[in-house]
């Protein structure tokens, strides 16, 4: 309640500089007639905007220059929209490249695997070998539990 007080006076001050607010606010006048004085100024200064807005020269935009300014607009938007496409056909074209890759990467890597696996088997035939063992020329017999 104290803050709403001390913030009165502060705003009649305020209002009475700004021209007429003042002497319509704090005077004897009905707000109905206030809202239709409002009313009247705001749709006064919208009609005087719309007038000023329709009335334009149609003959200033049949010149050349306007078509060759519309003409070079219609260019950049169609150059903005290739680029666009181009820019989607790249990313579709990156992504099957990416998945190329990770499919060549996968082989490689299952060859590798293998590769290792042989190397093993012949680096213990050699150590065999070594140790004076022969590889029997008769297939393994496989036991079951």
């Amino acid at each position: 309640m104290d803050a709403r007080n001390a913030v009165s006076p502060f705003l009649h001050k305020i209002l009475r500089h700004i021209k007429g607010v003042g002497k319509k606010m704090f005077g004897e006048q009905p707000v109905a007639d206030r809202f239709r004085e409002v009313q009247g100024s705001h749709d006064s200064g919208f009609r005087e905007f719309v007038s000023n807005t329709l009335e334009f020269d149609i003959v200033s935009l049949l010149r050349p220059s306007s078509f060759l300014y519309i003409l070079a607009g219609v260019g950049v938007i169609l150059i903005q929209t290739n680029n666009n496409l181009a820019i989607n056909n790249l990313a579709l074209q990156n992504e099957r490249l990416r998945e190329q890759i990770q499919m060549t990467s996968s082989v490689i890597t299952s060859q590798e695997l293998k590769m290792d696996e042989l190397h093993s088997i012949r680096n213990i035939a050699q150590d065999a070998s070594v140790l004076g063992l022969v590889s029997s020329s008769i297939s393994p017999v496989e036991l079951e539990p």
